[in-house]
């Protein structure tokens, strides 16, 4: 919850804003948990030894920037790391797939990513 797309997307991602996120982390951790620990939040912990991992992350989503900085924090630490970042979506795009052909490509993308990895 600290990259800089929390604010400069906001107003495009109708589903996943800041404030939410702390509702949530704040049902989820107890007091006083730093939201720094490793336990916490993967950016801060020792990723290597990762199997293989995917990201997809919508160009118009909140959640852009801690995507991108997982991404970087899993290659330096030889996590083979695949990240796509899809023109326009939002957050959670793939739930609409029945209705939103770059919701079926995504999650045909990941149907390969793990077959592959498989």
């Amino acid at each position: 919850m600290s990259g800089e797309t929390l604010t400069t997307k906001d107003a495009i991602d109708p589903i996943i804003h800041k404030g939410y996120l702390g509702e949530l982390a704040d049902a989820y951790l107890p007091a006083g948990m730093d939201r720094k620990d490793p336990q916490i939040s993967p950016l801060y912990a020792d990723l290597k030894g990762l199997p293989p991992t995917l990201i997809q992350v919508g160009s118009a989503e909140t959640l852009l920037a801690d995507a991108t900085r997982f991404a970087a924090a899993a290659g330096a630490a030889d996590v083979p790391v695949t990240l796509e970042i899809w023109p326009h979506m939002i957050h959670a795009w793939h739930l609409w797939n029945a209705h939103l052909e770059p919701g079926r490509r995504a999650l045909a993308n990941a149907g390969s990513f793990i077959r592959e990895c498989l």
